[in-house]
């Protein structure tokens, strides 16, 4: 028996193997992220797709949100539970020598950015609307920070990428670093 396996895998972000889970109006691809996905699979890496909190707590048919809009102790607690989840299967797979290359997550995102998402919506007056504006921070989706926070307690490090809709050939190019070690 001649095993194939290459023990090494990606976390990726939901939307980047389903945008239809995203908000209405916010997908940039018909069905996949496809460069980013062609890009995975040149690389013969193992993919684990997280599940979408934002489609599970808020629904299909959800608001755009910001992070502090999402940042509720519920919706903190709704991602950690995720998170363990996702922690676990990373712990499983480093126990048994396969290497997570990259957890790849979303610019922009209030639950899966890795360096920039979202903030400044002040809730309250729905006849306010048009003066508020959402601002950019450079913060991580509340997913990620809860996944961080169980990998660093259990003293794993993996690579963060973030997908920049804008900007994919930057993209492609950090995941075929991460991949290949250059």
């Amino acid at each position: 028996m001649n095993d194939q396996r290459g023990k090494k895998i990606v976390i990726v972000a939901h939307c980047i193997l389903n945008q239809n889970s995203r908000v209405q109006g916010l997908a940039n691809f018909p069905a996949t992220m496809k460069p980013i996905v062609e890009t995975l699979l040149e690389h013969e890496v193992g993919i684990i797709q997280m599940p979408c909190p934002e489609l599970l707590y808020a629904g299909y048919k959800r608001w755009a949100q910001t992070k502090d809009q999402y940042d509720t102790p519920a919706y903190r607690k709704f991602c950690r539970e995720i998170a363990e989840q996702i922690a676990n299967q990373i712990q499983e797979y480093t126990k048994n020598e396969v290497e997570t290359k990259a957890i790849i997550g979303i610019k922009g995102s209030p639950t899966c950015a890795i360096t920039e998402t979202t903030k400044g919506y002040a809730g309250g007056d729905p006849t306010k609307i048009r003066e508020q504006k959402k601002r950019k921070t450079k913060e991580k989706g509340i997913l990620i920070e809860e996944i961080q926070k169980i990998l660093k307690k259990a003293k794993i490090e993996t690579k963060l990428i973030e997908v920049d809709s804008e900007n994919l050939e930057k993209t492609k190019m950090e995941i075929w670093k991460a991949l290949t070690g250059d």
